[in-house]
């Protein structure tokens, strides 16, 4: 009876040992992501929301709503070509405030998995609003959104430069928010699960069949090692 009991104690201990450590790594991450300034990641997710929604309502202003004001005809009520870089403010709103919206999530929450979908997130948004950074200099490099390019006492040639300052800023925040949390969340300390090893498990299979013939190796040798216990135990 006492041989039963032994090995369902020791499942029962290895079990709230492990709640245990994963709720201290969760607590030393969202420690250390605190150690810059105690409001962050709050702080850079209402600016990056801020940021976002402003995007939104300028690309929407270039796109829809000065088309069909200024529009005598009734024609051409949505405008998505190059002079507008096919909307681009849109685009780069809408990435920047789910990024804000997940960093404010993981605030909250407090879990490994919103602090890595946020620093995900991050990194997509620096990609999307370098793209679209890039995309802008070659517009007006190439003279597609210069003043001549629009009607007449059109005012979309300055909400298209409003767009182009505001993504340039975006881009910095999102910057400012990938190099702040790099180290912490990407590369790891000591006794953490950094985010890398979940991208090597994610496109690498063989990471995944290593990692996974590994563990199937360690659960045996545990489970001989608790035979070989149970079998020694005087009865």
């Amino acid at each position: 009876m006492m041989s039963v009991q032994r090995p369902q104690q020791l499942v029962e201990d290895a079990s709230d040992d492990d709640a245990e450590m994963e709720m201290t790594r969760a607590q030393i991450l969202y420690a250390q992501m605190h150690a810059r300034g105690k409001n962050w990641p709050k702080a850079i997710g209402i600016v990056e929301i801020a940021t976002g929604i402003l995007l939104v309502l300028l690309g929407a202003l270039e796109v829809f709503i000065l088309p069909m004001i200024e529009s005598k005809d009734g024609s051409k009520l949505i405008v998505w070509d190059r002079r507008n870089c096919y909307g681009a403010g849109l685009i780069a709103g809408l990435v920047m405030v789910v990024t804000g919206s997940t960093a404010l999530r993981a605030t909250m929450s407090q879990r490994n998995t919103t602090v890595y979908r946020f620093f995900n997130l991050t990194i997509l948004s620096v990609l999307v609003y370098a793209g679209l950074t890039i995309f802008l200099i070659v517009a007006y490099s190439k003279g597609w959104t210069a003043p001549d390019q629009y009607p007449e006492n059109s005012s979309r040639s300055e909400a298209h430069m409003f767009v182009t300052m505001v993504t340039v800023l975006g881009l910095l925040f999102a910057v400012s928010a990938l190099l702040q949390y790099v180290d912490v969340i990407c590369c790891g300390r000591e006794g953490q699960d950094p985010l890398w090893r979940h991208w090597a498990r994610c496109f690498c299979p063989c990471w995944r069949a290593a990692q996974t013939e590994r563990w199937r190796r360690l659960s045996f040798d545990y489970s001989q090692q608790e035979e070989f216990n149970n079998r020694s135990e005087p009865i």
